[in-house]
């Protein structure tokens, strides 16, 4: 599961999970949603946190866009300091009450290997990872 954070103008603590055991990809396919919900803890409480979000640099994921969403549909553009495999957004707005989603979508290259792999989300000092799943379709 995920782990307590208490960061930036966010003064209440709070845990993330996953929103999915698992995301499965399809090499080649369609990009597919990677997302955790923030919980509060005791109190909720509404202010700011950083939030990074990593993919393993030889896994075959890729980020489909270099922006973070949430269930409200606002969107947060990748900071100067995003790399291929991790992405930074600086000043992501929390409202703990509301448990909001934020979530990236990652596509997998059609060569992708089907190793395991995961994406790991950092929220504040929360972190959570969600395992990802090649399938693999033959034909056969």
């Amino acid at each position: 599961m995920g782990a307590t954070g208490l960061t930036g103008d966010l003064n209440h603590p709070f845990t993330i999970e996953p929103s999915a055991e698992q995301i499965t990809v399809v090499p080649g396919g369609e990009p597919v949603r990677a997302g955790v919900r923030v919980l509060p803890i005791d109190d909720a409480g509404v202010g700011t946190v950083r939030v990074v979000v990593g993919i393993g640099p030889e896994s075959g994921l890729s980020f489909s866009r270099s922006e973070l969403m949430d269930n409200n549909e606002t969107s947060y553009p990748s900071g100067t300091d995003s790399r291929e495999d991790t992405l930074s957004f600086d000043a992501v707005t929390i409202d703990s009450a509301s448990k909001p989603e934020l979530y990236i979508e990652v596509r997998a290259s059609a060569n992708a290997s089907p190793e395991p792999s995961v994406v790991t989300f950092v929220v504040g000092s929360a972190t959570c990872s969600i395992p990802v799943k090649f399938e693999t379709t033959d034909s056969e």
